[in-house]
């Protein structure tokens, strides 16, 4: 039996690139596809070939025409896995039909998945499930002057029913704040009541009716502060959010990787609540894969119809940095956002133009970057909060992915040019 072509979508991200470490083993070709051109995956050694595709958001019809001519174009070399990284899931799994024989889309059901997105349907789903979730109000908006007759009052969260990584999610103090997001505000959304404790990214492997992989972890750092990108995370015990899970999967017929945010306090006596499931894979994918689950390559043996390796065990308490935003974050009002990604910018401007020595260079903006005595200013503080990281491991490093340290900074050049994160690093 030949080795599967393995196309892995959204290349750009350096959760492709942990997909690609994970499956270049088993793979008798890699190929990274993407809307834009310069990737993560792409510059890296573990790629065959990139291909340019439509942009899935905008025009996801033509997205998946390209696809299946890009999956029908290596069906003579063997059995050609999709492994859709990030908001493509869903389109994927609901447009399988589509795509010859011996074409697989590694992703849950598309009927399981409509269970839990959009976001409304989540919050019908669990009170059928019984799983412990949030008081929730689900609003049709623009909308004025009836904040008062929602079940939850303010404070509360207000998020829309569609989109990822924490785009449009919000804390509103009052009914005034309220009535004001409400009217200026289009589309589904949730008015979900406050619930005391910590922000949890608990993840699986499900076989329809049984969790056999589970971790957690939780952001330790995050950049921007309060509501950025996980800088720092740390793994942690699973075991409070399996019962939820396990309930999730059954009711479900969840199949492959579920992604779940939970609110616990930590305390054995309080229950662990359900915030949302992210039907794709999860921003801190490469977190979990070095802590001890390999989720990417337990997908694509489990899509294949593979004998599954061991899941492995997560190792409690592993940290991982992503260096960029973790230095970014430290120094607090020293170093600020604007000033560190200026320089960056500069870098990458040099980079984008060498020819000579690109690698040596990489190398070096690289470790700079992840070099935490290269920052001068506010030292005695910033080192005080640095020892959180100490002996985390770097989610990419230059000797891991060779030239991928370039592509990496499409994080950093993303956010100069549009002013926000790209939304995978959004959890």
């Amino acid at each position: 039996m030949p080795k599967p072509v393995i196309i892995i979508t959204y290349a750009r991200s350096l959760m492709a690139l942990t997909v690609g470490q994970s499956l270049r083993p088993i793979a008798g070709k890699l190929i990274g596809v993407d809307s834009v051109e310069w990737t993560v995956l792409g510059f890296s050694r573990l790629c065959d070939e990139h291909r340019h595709l439509p942009d899935p958001g905008s025009r996801p019809q033509d997205y998946v025409e390209a696809l299946v001519a890009l999956s029908e174009e290596f069906l003579d070399q063997g059995p050609v896995l999709i492994m859709p990284v990030f908001e493509d899931a869903p389109l994927l799994a609901r447009n399988r039909d589509k795509f010859p024989k011996g074409v697989t889309i590694a992703a849950s059901p598309a009927a399981a998945m409509d269970q839990v997105y959009p976001k409304d349907k989540l919050a019908r789903s669990v009170a059928e499930w019984g799983v412990p979730a949030p008081a929730t109000d689900v609003v049709e908006t623009p909308l004025k002057g009836k904040a008062g007759t929602f079940k939850n009052k303010p404070p509360l969260i207000i998020k829309p029913a569609e989109g990822n990584g924490g785009r449009g999610v919000l804390r509103v103090e009052t009914t005034a704040e309220l009535e004001h997001e409400l009217a200026k505000r289009s589309g589904t959304q949730l008015l979900q009541a406050l619930v005391p404790g910590k922000d949890y990214c608990v993840t699986a492997m499900a076989d329809g009716k049984t969790v056999f992989a589970l971790s957690a972890y939780l952001n330790l750092e995050q950049y921007p502060p309060h509501n950025g990108a996980g800088a720092l995370r740390e793994t942690v015990l699973a075991d409070a959010f399996r019962p939820s899970m396990q309930r999730i999967v059954e009711a479900s017929g969840w199949t492959g990787t579920l992604q779940a945010d939970f609110r616990w306090s930590g305390d054995e006596a309080d229950t662990p609540m359900l915030i949302e499931i992210n039907a794709r894979l999860w921003a801190g994918i490469t977190h979990s894969v070095h802590s001890g689950v390999d989720y990417p390559l337990l997908l694509a043996k489990q899509a294949l119809g593979d004998t599954l390796p061991e899941p492995g065990k997560p190792q409690i308490g592993f940290r991982s940095k992503l260096p960029f935003l973790w230095l970014a974050g430290l120094t607090g009002s020293s170093l600020d956002e604007a000033e560190y990604l200026g320089q960056i910018e500069e870098s990458w401007n040099q980079l984008a133009q060498s020819d000579i020595t690109l690698g040596d260079r990489i190398t070096g903006l690289w470790r700079d970057m992840t070099d935490f005595e290269t920052l001068r200013d506010d030292i005695n503080a910033a080192l005080e909060r640095s020892k959180r990281a100490e002996g985390a491991k770097a989610d990419i490093g230059v000797d891991e992915a060779g030239s991928a340290a370039l592509g990496s900074l499409f994080i950093l050049s993303h956010l100069l040019r549009h002013g926000r994160l790209p939304a995978e690093v959004k959890k």
